[in-house]
C-alpha cells in the first residue's frame, strides 16, 4: 500500500488551472485523485474515457441521481429559484428584471431552470448531452434545447446576456476551454454564473476523500475557490461574488442522493432507511458548494 502511494506521488500531472504540478493525494473508488500544491485543484487521474462516460450517465439517467432529480423535479425548483435571485440582484442600474435577456444554460439536463427563467420572461436556449434529457426538456421548451457539444456547436443566437453553468464545470474534461469558450458567447459586461462544488470548503477539509463531491466518474476536475477565481480570470472575466450554497431540499431526495455521491453515509443511514427514503420534509443542507457570478472584461 504504502509502495503504491509511492509510486503515485512521483506520477505529477500538470494543473489544468494554473499549469503547476499537481501531486498524488489519495485513491478513491480506483481513481487517483492529484492536488495542485498552488492553487488547491483536485483531479482524478486517469480521466474517463468518452465510452466510459457515456455508459456511466445512460446509467444514472436511468436509475441514478438523475432518475432522482426528474423524481424530485418540483422540490428542486427551490434551488433554480435562488440562482434567479442571485442574477437579478447583480443586474446593476438596470430594473433588476430577466425580461428579454438572452441566457444560455449550458448543461441544462431537463430544462427546470430553463422553464423558470421563461416564466420570468428570458429569451432561453440550452445545450445538453444526455438525448433523453434533450427530448424531456424539449417537450415544455419547443426545440430550444440542443444535444450538443458548447465547444464545437453553431450556435442560433451568437452572443448572450447571461451564461449558467450550474452543477457542469466539474464534469469536463477540459475546464479552460468552457470557460473560455462562454467568455466568447457572451455580450460585453455579460453575467456567468456557475455552481460547483468547493473542494476548499470545511467540510471538504474534514471529510477527506470521503467528502461525497469526490465521485468519479460524474467529477473529473474539483475547484477550490482560490483555483476557480484564476480560472475566471485567465478566461476574462472579472467582478467575482462567490455565495456558499445551501440548499433547501426534501430529505428524501438527500438521503437517496448518498447512494450516488458519498455511499459511506448511506450504508450508516441505512437503518433508517424505511424513515428516510421516502421523507419528503425539505430542510437547508450545505454540503459545500458555491455559487460564483463573473462579469465579462
Amino acid at each position: 500500500m504504502n509502495q503504491n502511494k509511492k509510486s503515485k506521488s512521483s506520477e505529477n500531472k500538470n494543473c489544468p488551472i494554473c499549469e503547476e504540478k499537481q501531486n498524488f493525494s489519495f485513491t478513491y473508488q480506483n481513481f487517483h485523485y492529484y492536488k495542485c500544491s498552488n492553487c488547491g485543484q483536485f483531479s482524478t487521474y486517469p480521466f474517463p474515457t468518452e465510452s466510459v462516460i457515456k455508459k456511466h450517465y445512460s446509467s444514472r439517467f436511468k436509475k441514478g441521481n438523475y432518475l432522482l432529480l426528474r423524481k424530485y423535479a418540483k422540490q428542486y425548483s427551490f434551488v433554480y429559484n435562488q440562482f434567479v435571485e442571485i442574477l437579478k440582484k447583480r443586474l446593476k442600474n438596470e430594473n433588476k428584471t430577466l425580461k428579454n435577456k438572452k441566457i444560455l444554460d449550458i448543461g441544462c439536463f431537463t430544462g427546470g431552470f430553463l422553464q423558470l427563467l421563461k416564466s420570468e420572461g428570458s429569451d432561453i436556449y440550452g445545450l445538453e448531452l444526455q438525448q433523453e434529457a434533450v427530448e424531456i426538456a424539449n417537450k415544455t421548451l419547443n426545440g430550444r434545447v440542443f444535444n450538443a457539444n458548447v465547444t464545437t456547436y453553431n450556435f442560433p443566437q451568437k452572443k448572450y446576456d447571461i451564461i449558467s453553468l450550474l452543477g457542469l464545470i466539474e464534469h469536463v474534461p477540459h475546464p479552460m476551454e468552457l470557460l473560455y469558450r462562454s467568455n466568447e458567447l457572451l455580450k460585453k459586461d455579460g453575467l456567468i454564473i456557475i455552481q460547483t462544488p468547493n473542494s476548499s470548503s470545511f467540510l471538504a477539509t474534514i471529510l477527506g476523500k470521503f467528502w461525497p463531491p469526490f465521485s468519479p466518474v460524474e467529477h473529473i476536475h474539483l475547484f477550490s475557490r482560490k483555483s476557480l477565481e484564476l480560472a475566471l480570470y485567465k478566461s476574462g472575466f472579472t467582478n467575482l461574488e462567490f455565495v456558499p450554497h445551501w440548499k433547501k431540499l426534501p430529505v428524501g431526495y438527500v438521503y437517496n442522493m448518498f447512494n450516488n455521491f458519498g455511499p459511506e453515509f448511506h450504508f450508516i443511514l441505512k437503518p433508517l432507511d424505511k424513515i428516510l427514503k421516502d421523507l419528503n420534509i425539505p430542510l437547508p443542507f450545505y454540503i459545500g458548494e458555491m455559487i460564483i457570478v463573473a462579469s465579462k472584461k
